[in-house]
């Protein structure tokens, strides 16, 4: 088998390669090297923050099912936090009752029974600020219901109690039902606090 060969063996070799030129001074397969070796860092440079992105995305999945959760526990925060708030507002108004210069309940509603004569039953008490205000009725199958409910309140004005936390003690209205069997008055006294 004859081989002809019409190129030059020193050519040839210098043509056989991927590159046949220096560009620069810099050999081309360093340069082939350099831009693959780039590609390579840019592509792991995608790939490190593809999975930095899908890390934040899962945290922030997690995060948000924990605000939905919170939520649920905000609602019932806030309604205890209601309810606390009520109880400390009427707290507020029991408070000037309950003080260390206020009356002394136990022995007015001590005093306040035992003056109830039979026949007369209370059915509201209310205080506000410094008046006191008894709402009750009383009963008579004598017809004098009316003399009864000034009885109580005579009474009460002779307890040591009465006398020593209030100015007075006054009927403030007192009516008659009509067309009952047996006759009732309903009455309200007030007492004004010293």
């Amino acid at each position: 088998m004859i081989k002809l060969n019409f190129i030059p063996e020193q050519r040839g070799r210098e043509g056989s390669g991927l590159f046949t030129e220096d560009i620069g001074g810099v050999p081309a397969e360093i340069i082939v090297g350099g831009l693959v070796a780039l590609a390579g860092f840019l592509v792991a440079v995608h790939m490190v923050l593809a999975g930095v992105a899908v890390y934040r995305m899962a945290s922030y999945k997690i995060l948000e099912a924990r605000w939905h959760g919170m939520s649920v526990d905000q609602k019932a925060y806030d309604g205890v936090s209601n309810e606390i708030k009520a109880i400390q507002a009427k707290l507020g108004g029991v408070r000037p009752i309950t003080s260390a210069q206020s009356l002394h309940w136990a022995q007015f509603l001590n005093d306040l029974s035992d003056s109830i004569p039979k026949g007369v039953w209370l059915r509201e008490l209310l205080f506000e600020k410094k008046d006191l205000t008894i709402y009750g009725s009383s009963v008579s199958k004598m017809k004098n219901e009316m003399v009864e409910a000034g009885d109580f309140v005579a009474a009460l004005k002779m307890k040591d109690s009465v006398r020593d936390s209030f100015t007075s003690v006054d009927v403030d209205s007192i009516q008659r039902r009509d067309n009952i069997a047996v006759p009732i008055a309903d009455f309200s006294l007030k007492a004004k606090r010293k």
